[in-house]
C-alpha cells in the first residue's frame, strides 16, 4: 500500500471513497473495552477487517494471496501483530466505516483557553453557501440579501436604464460569509452583490484601478508590538464599504440573481455608485477613507499606505486597513473609543470587539503571548479536497529533497507524464501560498511546487499530497508570539526577520539570475534582506518606535560579509549589478551589523531546503513555530 492512501473497510477497491462524502462525517467515541467486543479489528496495514476475532488470535492471514505463491523456500513469521494502541482511543466514523488516520489524532483544543475553545467551536459548525441558488432556500441566507437589497435601494446604488447602443453590462454575483464577535456568537449572516470585474472594458468603464491593502507583513508588526507593549487590538468591519465610492466611469449592469423579477425585461441597471467587484471600487473607497481618517488628525505612513498612526500626550493610536476590514490598536484607550465612535458616525460600522478571526488567522492571546493559526482554513481545505483521513507525513518533503525537471526521470517514467487537471494543480497550490501567513515550515516547499504552475506533472502533484499529508499531521501549527523584556531587532538572511523577539517576516524566493559562487548567492540574499530592514525600520518610526543601535544581520557565509564590509573591487565580483551593494552603504552609515553565524545555527535552512526531521524539530523551536492543538 502507498505510504499516502489509507484502507477502509468493506471498500478495498477504493481507497479514496471514504473521504469524499466528508459532510456525513460522524464522530463516536469509543472507549477500549467496548472496542474489543464490538468494533471490528485494525490490520497491520491500516486497514479493517469486517470480522476480527479476539487479539490474540490475530495472524497475519491478511497476506493470504502471497502465501498461495509458490515460494516453499520462504519462511515466514509466526508471531502475532497488533495494531497501534492509539487506534483503539481515536477513531472516527465515515458512513459508518473506520478511518485508520482519524484528524482526532492529530488535533485537540485542550491546550487553548476555554473562550477561545469556545469560540473555534462556534465558527466552524456553520455552513456556508456557494451560489444564491443554495441561499435562498435558507431563511437566514435570504435575509441577508434582502438586506443587502435595502442598503443599495438606501444609497441609490443603480438606475433602471436600457443598454445603450455599443455598451456592454458586466454580471454579478453573490458571495455569503459571516461576521463573528470576540465571543464566536454570530454578528450577522452577510450577502454581498458583487460584480465580475473581469467582463469590464479597460477606457471604457474603467481606468485606475490600484488600491493597497495592508501587507500580512505589517499585520504581524502590530500583533507583535501588541503583544510586548500591552496594546489593546480591537476589529471593525464596514458594512458596503464599496457603496461609499463615487463612480466617475459610465458602468452597466446585467439584473443580479434574485433581482429579475423586479426589473422589466430587457432592462439594465446603471451603477451610480462603486459595488464590490468592480475594477475601480478598492481604489474610490480607499480614497475615501484615507481623506476621512487624515481629516480626523491620523498621518499616513510612508512605509505602508494602509497604516494609520495618531499620537497625543496619552499615547498611540493605530488603525490597520484590510479593504473593510481595520485593525485598531495602541495605548491610548480613551483615544481608541473616541475613534471607534467617529468611525460609526462617519460609515455603517460593526464593532466586533476584540481582534480573534482576521483573514482566515485565528487569534489566541493571553496577557503574556499571542499565538497566529490557520486551523480553520487547514481542515476546510483538507475536507474540500477528501485527504481529511489520509496518513500524515513527518516533513513536507523528505531530507535532501530535489525537485525533477521534465524528462529528467526518463520519458517512459509515469511520474514524468503531465498531471491531468492543472487548473486544480494551481488552485490548490494557490491555497497553500496563502497558508505560509502562518506556516513559515511551508516556505520552501510550496516554492518548490509554485514553480510548475503552468505544465504540473504527475511527479509534482504528489509532492503536493505529500505537503498535503503533512500538515495534516500539525493542524493547528502557528506562529507564537511572546513578551520579551527587550525590544530588539533581529534577522536570519534568505530570509527571517525578528521584531521583539518574534517572528514577523519570512521569504523563500527564488532568485532571478544565476550566481557564480554560494558566496555571490548570499550576498543577493544579504540584499534582499538590507531591503527589508529599511522598510520595517521605515514602519516602526512611524509607529513612534525609533533604533537606537544597528540591526544585526546573521549569515553564514564569511565571503559574503567580506565583501559587504570591505569596499575592494575585483574579477569575482565586479559583474555583480551596482543595487547589490547598498549592502554595503547601510553597513557604513550604522543601519545594519553583519555577523558571522555558523551553518549548524543558521535558522534559514528551512526556507533554502528539504531538511531532515530532527533538524527541522530543532528550528521551528528557535523561529516559534509551535502546535497548541495537538494531542
Amino acid at each position: 500500500m502507498n505510504e499516502d492512501q489509507t484502507a477502509p473497510a468493506n471498500n478495498q477497491d477504493d481507497p479514496g471513497a471514504l473521504y469524499r462524502q466528508d459532510d456525513q462525517i460522524q464522530e463516536e467515541g469509543v472507549n477500549v473495552q467496548n472496542e474489543q467486543e464490538n468494533d471490528e479489528g485494525v490490520n497491520e496495514q491500516g486497514g479493517v477487517n469486517q470480522e476480527t476475532p479476539p487479539e490474540a488470535d490475530i495472524q497475519e492471514n491478511e497476506y493470504h494471496e502471497e502465501e498461495e505463491a509458490p515460494a516453499p523456500t520462504l519462511r515466514r513469521s509466526t508471531r502475532q501483530r497488533f495494531g497501534p494502541d492509539h487506534w483503539k482511543q481515536t477513531r472516527v466514523y465515515y458512513n459508518h466505516q473506520v478511518v485508520a488516520h482519524p484528524i482526532q489524532a492529530q488535533c485537540s483544543l485542550a491546550l487553548l483557553p476555554s473562550d477561545h475553545q469556545a469560540f473555534l467551536g462556534k465558527i466552524e459548525q456553520h455552513y456556508i453557501p456557494k451560489t444564491y441558488e443554495e441561499a435562498k432556500g435558507i431563511k437566514v441566507w435570504l435575509d441577508a440579501v434582502n438586506a443587502e437589497k435595502e442598503a443599495m435601494d438606501k444609497n441609490h446604488t443603480w438606475d433602471v436604464r436600457d443598454l445603450p447602443s455599443g455598451k456592454r453590462a458586466v454580471t454579478s454575483r453573490w458571495i455569503f460569509t459571516i461576521k463573528y464577535h470576540s465571543n464566536g456568537e454570530i454578528e450577522r449572516y452577510k450577502a454581498r452583490l458583487v460584480a465580475r470585474g473581469f467582463t469590464q472594458t479597460y477606457g471604457e468603464d474603467y481606468t485606475d484601478t490600484f488600491a493597497p491593502v495592508a501587507k500580512l507583513h505589517t499585520v504581524r508588526v502590530i500583533l507583535s508590538l501588541a503583544t510586548n507593549l500591552s496594546w489593546e487590538l480591537w476589529q471593525m468591519d464596514v458594512k458596503n464599504a464599496f457603496l461609499q465610492g463615487e463612480l466617475e466611469e459610465e458602468v452597466y449592469m446585467k439584473p443580479p440573481p434574485g433581482l429579475e423579477s423586479s426589473i422589466p425585461h430587457g432592462k439594465v441597471l446603471k451603477l451610480q455608485k462603486t459595488i464590490y467587484g468592480l475594477k475601480q471600487s478598492p481604489r474610490a473607497w480607499s480614497h475615501k477613507l484615507s481623506f476621512t481618517l487624515t481629516a480626523k488628525g491620523f498621518r499616513r505612513s510612508e512605509a505602508d499606505h494602509t497604516l494609520f498612526t495618531s499620537q497625543s500626550a496619552h499615547g498611540i493610536i493605530v488603525v490597520l486597513v484590510y479593504v473593510d476590514d481595520l485593525i485598531i490598536s495602541g495605548n491610548d484607550q480613551a483615544g481608541i473609543q473616541e475613534t471607534k465612535l467617529f468611525l460609526k458616525y462617519v460609515f455603517d460600522i460593526n464593532d466586533l470587539g476584540e481582534l480573534k478571526y482576521f483573514l482566515g488567522i485565528e487569534i489566541c492571546r493571553s496577557p503574556e503571548s499571542l499565538f497566529l493559526s490557520q486551523r480553520k482554513y487547514l481542515l476546510d481545505l483538507l475536507t474540500e479536497i477528501g485527504k481529511l483521513g489520509s496518513k500524515p507525513a513527518k516533513t513536507p518533503l523528505e531530507d535532501g529533497y530535489k525537485v525533477k525537471r521534465k524528462g529528467e526521470k526518463g520519458q517512459d517514467d509515469p511520474l514524468d507524464k503531465p498531471f491531468e487537471d492543472p487548473a486544480q494543480y494551481r488552485r490548490l497550490v494557490g491555497k497553500l501560498i496563502y497558508l505560509t501567513i502562518t506556516r513559515l515550515d511551508l516556505c520552501f516547499a510550496v516554492n518548490q511546487v509554485s514553480q510548475h504552475m503552468k505544465e504540473p506533472l504527475v511527479h509534482h502533484w504528489n509532492m503536493v499530497e505529500r505537503i498535503l499529508r503533512y500538515i495534516k499531521g500539525s493542524p493547528g501549527q502557528g506562529v507564537w508570539m511572546g513578551k520579551n523584556d527587550t525590544m530588539d531587532r533581529k534577522s536570519t538572511t534568505s530570509y527571517c526577520t525578528f521584531i521583539g523577539g518574534n517572528l514577523v517576516t519570512w521569504k523563500s524566493k527564488k532568485q532571478k539570475v544565476v550566481s557564480c559562487s554560494s558566496a555571490e548567492s548570499e550576498y543577493r540574499a544579504m540584499k534582499k534582506l538590507t531591503n527589508e530592514l529599511v522598510w520595517l525600520k521605515a514602519l516602526l518610526k512611524d509607529l513612534r518606535i525609533e533604533s537606537t543601535s544597528p540591526i544585526t544581520m546573521h549569515c553564514d557565509n564569511q565571503a559574503a560579509i567580506h565583501i559587504a564590509t570591505n569596499s575592494v573591487f575585483h574579477e569575482k565580483t565586479k559583474h555583480i549589478e551596482v543595487d547589490c551593494h547598498k549592502v554595503r552603504e547601510k553597513i557604513v552609515e550604522g543601519v545594519i551589523l553583519p555577523c558571522y553565524t555558523r551553518s549548524e545555527d543558521q535558522l534559514a535552512d528551512i526556507f533554502t531546503k528539504a531538511t531532515s526531521l530532527k533538524i527541522c524539530n530543532h528550528i521551528y523551536s528557535k523561529l516559534g513555530l509551535v502546535d497548541l492543538t495537538h494531542p
